[in-house]
């Protein structure tokens, strides 16, 4: 499982920073997650395979957050794309989209599957994953997503299940597939006993644009990474509050009530040309803090039993 930090700025773009969006990779599939201005350049920068992208999903409908979808599904139009697309948003997404296409004269053959979400309530059901949003606290509807890996089978138990006279062989590999065995002496050993408890799956939690709210608090809750705006540091904690946005401090102290592994910072003000300021503002509250760059990748590794 993998991140990429496609556009990390906050409003309008500087020379190191594009409008928000990010791609999560897992199992084959790319999650979109915001698509400003750009986004489609960047997705090709980073490498990323158009084809694998499977679902976009659309925090709310402020210019910067995406505008840069009507082009992206246009390239992938271009492209010969047929396989189709998940995008998913707050209400108003699917008007956007359709109108701004019937303007443009473009027309998209490929399936958009268009959902639209106030919250809190289940997305995306995936292979091995699902995504849940939540409303966040903004000027406008603001929905904040956090995607959940399926827990992994816990791992056999070889001294045990020999222990109860399962043999060496197909009958191991049953009870690893959680099926119950007869032994050879006529004893059923079910799968319970010689599993090891399953192993969590991971948790990635994306919260943009707003305040900190216990919407916050749930979607990043055990979250292996928080990927949550930074508009601010600390020193303009006003300007914070009256345009619905979160310093880095408040950003950290999210995380760390939340439980979560990781912090990453994105969505920074053009005023901050050093990311050291967000790093210190965060840093003292939640050390593992990383301030996101453009086409930075962040891998989240599996859990352990």
């Amino acid at each position: 499982m993998q991140v990429t930090f496609l556009g990390t700025s906050a409003g309008i773009p500087t020379e190191t920073r594009g409008l928000p969006s990010l791609a999560l990779s897992l199992g084959g599939e790319i999650l979109l997650f915001d698509c400003g201005e750009g986004t489609q350049i960047q997705f090709r920068r980073a490498g990323l395979r158009p084809g694998r992208l499977a679902h976009i999903l659309i925090s709310h409908l402020h210019g910067d957050h995406v505008l840069g979808l009507p082009g992206l599904l246009m390239s992938l139009q271009l492209g010969g794309r047929t396989q189709p697309l998940g995008l998913h948003g707050p209400p108003g997404i699917g008007d956007f989209i359709r109108a701004t296409l019937e303007r443009l004269a473009a027309h998209v053959a490929f399936p958009l599957e268009i959902t639209e979400h106030s919250g809190p309530e289940r997305v995306v059901h995936g292979s091995g994953y699902e995504v849940e949003c939540r409303p966040l606290e903004h000027r406008i509807l603001c929905l904040g997503y956090a995607l959940q890996e399926a827990p992994r089978p816990g791992a056999l138990d070889v001294a045990v299940a020999r222990r109860l006279g399962v043999a060496d062989g197909p009958l191991m590999g049953r009870l690893k597939a959680g099926e119950s065995v007869t032994t050879a002496d006529g004893r059923v050993v079910t799968a319970r006993e010689v599993l090891r408890p399953p192993v969590p799956g991971r948790r990635i939690a994306y919260c943009t644009d707003t305040r900190p709210c216990p919407a916050c608090l749930a979607l990043a809750r055990d979250a292996d990474l928080l990927i949550h705006e930074s508009t601010f540091t600390s020193d303009r904690a006003e300007d914070a509050q009256q345009k619905g946005h979160s310093t880095a401090a408040e950003a950290a102290a999210i995380a760390a009530q939340a439980g979560a592994r990781r912090l990453a910072l994105t969505h920074i003000s053009p005023r901050y040309q050093d990311p050291e300021a967000q790093r210190a503002d965060a840093g003292c509250l939640f050390p593992a803090t990383v301030v996101a760059a453009d086409l930075q990748r962040l891998t989240v590794p599996k859990r352990v039993a």
